[in-house]
């Protein structure tokens, strides 16, 4: 990645004033609009976009995807969920939210917090499997849509086709609080166009076996260009939506797709070496806690490749046939291969333009934040 686009706020960041203690979390506003463009071009009116905000995380990035006009949002967690109702209701917006994970009882009683505090917005559930869907049935709040959770391959939560389809009496019984059904494809690896299109066939085939689809759901960031380009997806039975959350700040993970739509990297660690050696203040606390080496790229320095990381250290080796110019308390910008729990490891992001700090703003739902703290 080049670093000449981004050495005015690299600068930025290494001039203020008083210094930034780092490692930090630094969000570049002016490219989380340039991508949540981008991707309402790409989404357009074939699809919906429904942005899963496990990556932002923050108040301040939903406001701006309020602003920008999107109304249907996916979440994994209840801090998140109440962080976009209560950014909707400060925008005197109502919103619809995707709560993308199989509740249990706790879950349950969350999620009857969530309607009494937040009433006014469209809310919607995942069901497991058949027996799970009867059981929210009876106990998820009335408003509560029920969605089927559908198991492409991943094989993480929801069922295969096959035992939605076996059960579609069941389904057509609950077709009154339908919302939708959700395929997240998030084993298939990027290029994997074949195991997309496999993925995106079954779903499909899926969903002209039950009596009633209204929406389809898919894609994380990497399949986002597969969902797009598979036509039967926008069968005008049903509304195709794309989750694709992640590209809204972008990471090494999903930079192809970000390149060919016109997204880009707008969240950064800045970090500084030790003395003595190539070895930086971010660690496994502070970026991509959950990937093997290289966790990231170190923007502007091709020459250095991140090793092992331990809690607070990254070690990175230089390439032996190239030198670099990084010394003592010089700053770099770090771009995280997962972004998603990268932002999660922070309670505060430092915001900045192309060229300059704007100020801070709080990570209202990283970690395990609970309802009472929002």
């Amino acid at each position: 990645m080049d670093l000449d686009a981004r050495a005015p706020l690299r600068d930025a960041v290494a001039a203020a004033d008083p210094p930034l203690a780092t490692p930090a979390l630094v969000i570049d506003l002016d490219t989380v609009d340039r991508n949540i463009a981008a991707l309402q071009r790409l989404c357009g009116t074939r699809t919906r976009w429904r942005p899963h905000v496990k990556t932002v995380k923050q108040g301040a990035l939903i406001g701006r995807l309020l602003a920008a006009g999107v109304r249907t949002f996916k979440c994994a967690s209840a801090a998140e969920l109440a962080l976009v109702l209560a950014t909707a209701d400060a925008h005197g917006v109502a919103v619809d939210v995707l709560w993308a994970y199989p509740l249990g009882r706790v879950g349950i009683t969350e999620l009857e917090r969530v309607v009494t505090h937040w009433p006014g917005h469209t809310l919607g559930v995942l069901a497991d499997d058949a027996d799970h869907l009867m059981w929210l049935a009876q106990r998820a709040p009335s408003p509560v849509l029920l969605w089927l959770d559908v198991d492409l391959g991943m094989h993480r939560t929801g069922s295969p086709p096959e035992h939605w389809n076996a059960h579609a009496s069941v389904v057509a019984a609950r077709s009154d609080r339908l919302g939708g059904i959700h395929g997240y494809e998030g084993h298939i690896a990027a290029g994997d166009r074949a195991g997309a299109r496999q993925a995106h066939d079954a779903l499909v085939e899926l969903a002209r076996r039950l009596p009633a689809a209204p929406v389809l759901h898919t894609s994380g960031s990497v399949t986002l260009l597969d969902a797009v380009a598979h036509d039967d997806l926008h069968d005008r039975r049903w509304i195709h939506e794309i989750g694709a959350g992640t590209l809204v700040l972008g990471d090494v993970a999903c930079a192809t797709v970000g390149r060919r739509i016109g997204a880009a990297p707008a969240a950064f660690v800045a970090a500084r070496p030790t003395p003595d050696r190539i070895t930086l203040d971010a660690g496994s606390k502070a970026i991509t806690p959950d990937r093997p080496p290289p966790s990231c790229i170190v923007l502007g320095h091709a020459e250095l490749r991140a090793m092992t990381a331990s809690e607070e250290h990254l070690p990175c080796a230089i390439d032996p046939e190239r030198s670099t110019t990084l010394r003592r308390d010089d700053l770099v910008l770090l771009v995280p291969d997962h972004v998603c729990t990268t932002v999660n490891l922070y309670r505060e992001a430092v915001l900045a333009r192309t060229d300059r700090l704007v100020g801070v703003t709080a990570i209202e739902a990283s970690g395990r934040a609970t309802l009472g703290d929002l």
